[in-house]
């Protein structure tokens, strides 16, 4: 955990710990311990990398979508007014919430999986915030195009990430037409909390960007190949999310027929950050050994059976 001077920063919140801070594991860009405060038990959580002002940008956004029924914990505020506590590293508390994270996604859970996906997607519509990142993911592409990770296959990486963007680029042109808004972008089981039949609480906001609905469904089926030992996105749970979505939110004809190119885009985005910043850190030595770079080979359709078992 980060060094952070709990007594400190509830102190900011009037409260104090009546017991030892227990860590809660999962985060790999924050931190988090459960505290209980007599009676109150809350949730401490340390950014590591974001910028605080895009921090502020995500906790107002949460605050929006629970103020309005979703189901997700507003942060705290300090005796101040503040959501955010600057101790070295940014800090936020939120209030504990009952449930746990599933062991799987089953049918019945991804198709409220998409349900809550389109409801967050029709709450926060026309919201905006200046701090709140786009990601510009064909520059992203560009980039990794013109790196040369120290990965044996870069080569036929790099050729396939072209093939794809000659094959699709009207289509991918076409992505910033679509109906925008702000993005969880980091949808999948670890970061949902259930008891019993309900969701609880999706958590997480840190990923939070602006950009087409569309790219925010995909990441959620992407989610769900990665969490497949096989890496390949389980036809049932795919069509139970896109039902669920569309029980919310009708997709538009266009992003219908886009859904399998936003698929491929985000895996191809998501494999490209990994190869091209985190392979080191990850121990990788082949382009292969990407789970992401896997997930996209085996579920997309630019390259119907370029990839064999």
């Amino acid at each position: 955990m980060m060094d952070l001077d709990v007594t400190a920063i509830l102190a900011e919140y009037d409260l104090h710990a009546t017991g030892p801070a227990v860590p809660l594991v999962g985060g790999e860009d924050n931190h988090n311990l459960r505290l209980d405060t007599g009676g109150a038990e809350v949730v401490l959580r340390g950014y590591r990398r974001s910028d605080p002002e895009r921090i502020r940008a995500e906790l107002r956004l949460v605050s929006f979508l629970a103020d309005r029924g979703y189901p997700t914990p507003a942060p705290l505020r300090t005796r101040a007014g503040a959501v955010l506590v600057m101790a070295g590293s940014p800090v936020a508390l939120f209030p504990l919430v009952p449930g746990v994270v599933p062991d799987a996604i089953t049918t019945a859970l991804a198709g409220r999986m998409g349900e809550l996906l389109a409801r967050l997607h029709l709450i926060a519509t026309g919201w905006s915030d200046a701090r709140m990142p786009t990601i510009d993911r064909l520059g992203l592409i560009d980039q990794a195009l013109e790196s040369r990770p120290d990965l044996d296959g870069v080569d036929e990486w790099h050729s396939r990430m072209r093939t794809f963007l000659d094959a699709h680029g009207a289509d991918l042109a076409r992505l910033g037409d679509l109906p925008s808004g702000p993005l969880h972008h980091d949808l999948h089981r670890h970061n949902l909390l259930v008891a019993g039949d309900a969701v609880t609480a999706v958590l997480d906001f840190d990923e939070l960007n602006h950009g087409a609905f569309v790219l925010d469904l995909a990441r959620a089926l992407f989610y769900l190949a990665l969490d497949r030992d096989d890496r390949r996105l389980p036809r049932d749970l795919a069509d139970a999310v896109v039902a669920g979505y569309e029980r919310t939110r009708e997709l538009t004809a266009t992003e219908r027929r886009l859904l399998p190119v936003a698929l491929d885009l985000v895996g191809i985005v998501d494999a490209a950050g990994v190869l091209m910043w985190a392979a080191p850190e990850l121990g990788l030595r082949r382009v292969d050994e990407c789970h992401s770079w896997v997930a996209y080979l085996r579920n997309t359709r630019s390259h119907q059976g370029a990839e064999r078992e």
